[in-house]
């Protein structure tokens, strides 16, 4: 599911990109543009995922329900949230500040997708860090800094166990008494 929310994502943003200025989006490692192999990063815009968080406000889901008078029970349902970076690789300053812009641009007018089939519904919004934790951020992804953007795309819900149910208790009698 997470694979499928970023491929969905830079799906879109690659059909805005070439719309406005022809420019192009790929995933990848960016930890890994200072590398021989990381040749086909450059003049893009990089998506890479730096994060993943559990949703906490949405953990007190109550697992069972009735559905055709049967008790069906299922464990909590796992929301997600994807950070995920946007940096422009362009060997020209400017350029890279112009895409920067555009996928600023995309997400300002299209901050509620639905990716794939089913649609999964996230939210794109734009995640403020401080200069020190941006610094920190930089120095793990390999140190070199380049304008990069990060959206918090929250709600992936996961629910991989399956439900167990048995009969709903609907009736309750009342039996004889031990003296």
């Amino acid at each position: 599911m997470i694979e499928e929310t970023i491929k969905g994502i830079m799906n879109r943003l690659q059909g805005y990109l070439t719309l406005q200025s022809g420019g192009s989006v790929t995933r990848g490692d960016i930890a890994q543009h200072e590398s021989s192999d990381g040749s086909d990063l450059l003049e893009n815009i990089i998506i890479t995922l730096v994060n993943v968080e559990e949703e906490n406000t949405l953990k007190n889901n109550y697992p069972v329900r009735i559905q055709n008078n049967i008790a069906v029970t299922e464990k909590p349902v796992l929301f997600l949230n994807l950070y995920l970076l946007f940096s422009a690789k362009y060997s020209n300053y400017d350029e890279a500040l112009k895409h920067l812009g555009l996928v600023i641009s995309f997400f300002q007018a299209n901050n509620r997708l639905a990716i794939g089939t089913p649609n999964i519904d996230v939210v794109c919004t734009l995640h403020n860090i401080g200069f020190e934790n941006l610094n920190n951020l930089w120095t793990v992804l390999g140190g070199k800094y380049m304008p990069s953007v990060i959206y918090k795309v929250r709600m992936l819900a996961f629910q991989a166990a399956p439900p167990v149910g048995g009969p709903a208790i609907v009736e309750i009698s009342e039996s004889e008494k031990p003296n």
